[in-house]
């Protein structure tokens, strides 16, 4: 997903949100969407489960929740569907609950487009969100800017309270403050191809 290119982020968002739906609805039965490529003709999944071995799927970004849900069902993996006010369901959930309820909220914040578009405009960096990976810790945001040869990873901390809501404009804000103004830590990471924010 390139950052500011509308067409590319409304795609990604749109795909982000069928996820985060099923990942959240399903977290507590162990489901999880541990990884999310975004780069490609067709996005990248990982599905795990603790009954059922690693899925890998290859999705177009507009198959629809019913469809992805089906993908699922057929090869075993319980999805059973959301209720119908599933989707308006706010409530941040608690800072020591599941890692993967956590991730689900993680990524409804991530489907924010504008954070993506008007609000990295004028931004001094361009870049491209390359994958989004579950760690029993944190939703991590894989990022391949443009013109420099390191990479960076946003943590999302799902264990911290406050730390999701508006993880979009914050990861906006972390990498430009890492370009803008990198810590002496950060400078040595540079060094090492990896950047951790």
């Amino acid at each position: 997903m390139r950052i500011g290119d509308t067409a590319q982020v409304q795609r990604a968002c749109g795909l982000l949100g069928q996820v985060q739906a099923i990942q959240r609805f399903n977290a507590e039965t162990g489901l999880c969407f541990t990884r999310i490529g975004l780069t490609g003709e067709r996005a990248s999944l990982v599905v795990e489960h603790p009954d059922h071995p690693p899925l890998h799927l290859e999705v177009d970004y507009g198959i629809s929740r019913q469809a992805l849900r089906a993908l699922l069902t057929a090869q075993g993996l319980p999805t059973p569907p959301e209720p119908a006010d599933h989707d308006y369901i706010m409530v941040a959930p608690r800072p020591n609950g599941p890692g993967p309820i956590r991730h689900g909220y993680a990524l409804r914040e991530l489907c924010d487009t504008g954070a993506w578009t008007d609000y990295h405009e004028g931004r001094s960096w361009q870049g491209e969100i390359t994958d989004i990976v579950y760690e029993p810790a944190s939703t991590d945001l894989l990022v391949r800017l443009d013109g420099v040869p390191w990479r960076v990873t946003v943590k999302l901390s799902v264990r911290e309270r406050g730390d999701l809501v508006g993880a979009a404009y914050s990861v906006v804000d972390r990498i430009s403050t890492l370009v803008d103004t990198p810590s002496a830590v950060q400078r040595e990471q540079m060094r090492h191809g990896e950047m951790l924010t």
